[in-house]
């Protein structure tokens, strides 16, 4: 009996130290002896918080989360409870993070910058934008999938299904004839042309140099007559419209029978008379001409 009773005392103690060391642990994980002094944030409902989870400045643990009350509108009102050797920049904000890989959540404090001031106790830190959770990166991943395997899907209906890898293959097929047709093309080009550049070669090395050279001396002398000949007629020209121009304005007969009107009205009219005189000669020659035979 008295052994069951040591076991049995023996027993209770290992389950006392037992509990009194989790929940020390416990109590120093939120701060122990020294509580700090508190902050708020107001985070959207859905954040995941709880309280005893850590809060981070710059990725440094500097205390926890306090409490954790939910308003009506759906506002999660968080204390936290900052240790009394840090100090949170203003201008920092508040996010609640991912810690570890079983859902669980932090807070981390992100300041823009170097700041001499911080918040005071009692203070309300802004709350920033949330990082993507497990579930939240799981439903994307969710939503990827799904997306590929569409896609996939889609592909296979059009590909093979459909007979689309066979009409490529085709088409592979009709541009490597098409590529095949344009080489044997290229390649008579290539040998017409050249049998053209021969044969410009070998009129090129016929042609007599002297010749040509003969040739252009005539043409140069024949440019040269073409040339004396015109100033010989540029010169007649000048002299041609020097006596007309002396026959128009000079004071001479010519230029009066030229520039007189009388002359030609008198010359008209004794060609008139002549014409009239011609006429009556051939209408009445007796008038004109008698003859007498002996």
């Amino acid at each position: 009996m008295k052994k069951k009773r040591d076991d049995v005392l023996v027993g209770l103690m290992v389950v006392v130290t037992v509990t009194v060391l989790v929940l020390g642990s416990l109590w120093l994980a939120r701060g122990g002896l020294s509580k700090g002094y508190p902050l708020y944030a107001k985070f959207p409902w859905g954040a995941g918080l709880k309280q005893g989870q850590p809060v981070w400045l710059v990725g440094v643990s500097v205390g926890y989360v306090d409490d954790v009350k939910l308003k009506q509108d759906g506002t999660l009102i968080t204390t936290f409870r900052i240790q009394g050797d840090y100090k949170v920049p203003l201008g920092s904000s508040a996010t609640v993070v991912p810690n570890g890989i079983f859902g669980d959540a932090a807070v981390a404090l992100t300041p823009k910058g170097p700041n001499p001031r911080s918040f005071n106790p009692g203070d309300t830190v802004p709350v920033g934008p949330s990082n993507p959770g497990i579930a939240a990166l799981t439903g994307k991943a969710d939503s990827i999938a799904t997306s590929v395997n569409a896609i996939t899907t889609s592909l296979q209906r059009e590909l093979v299904a459909a007979g689309g890898i066979r009409d490529l293959r085709n088409a592979l097929a009709g541009t490597n004839r098409l590529v095949t047709e344009f080489g044997a093309i290229a390649a008579q080009q290539s040998n017409q042309l050249t049998a053209t550049m021969t044969s410009v070669r070998r009129i090129t090395g016929a042609v007599d140099p002297a010749k040509v050279d003969s040739v252009v001396g005539n043409l140069q002398t024949a440019s040269a007559n073409m040339m004396a000949m015109s100033s010989d007629l540029k010169a007649t020209s000048q002299k041609l419209d020097a006596i007309i121009s002396k026959v128009d304005s000079g004071p001479g007969t010519a230029a009066k029978l030229i520039n007189d009107p009388g002359v030609y009205n008198d010359v008209r009219a004794l060609l008139q008379r002549m014409d009239s005189l011609i006429a009556d000669v051939k209408k009445n020659p007796k008038r004109y001409i008698n003859v007498k035979v002996f």
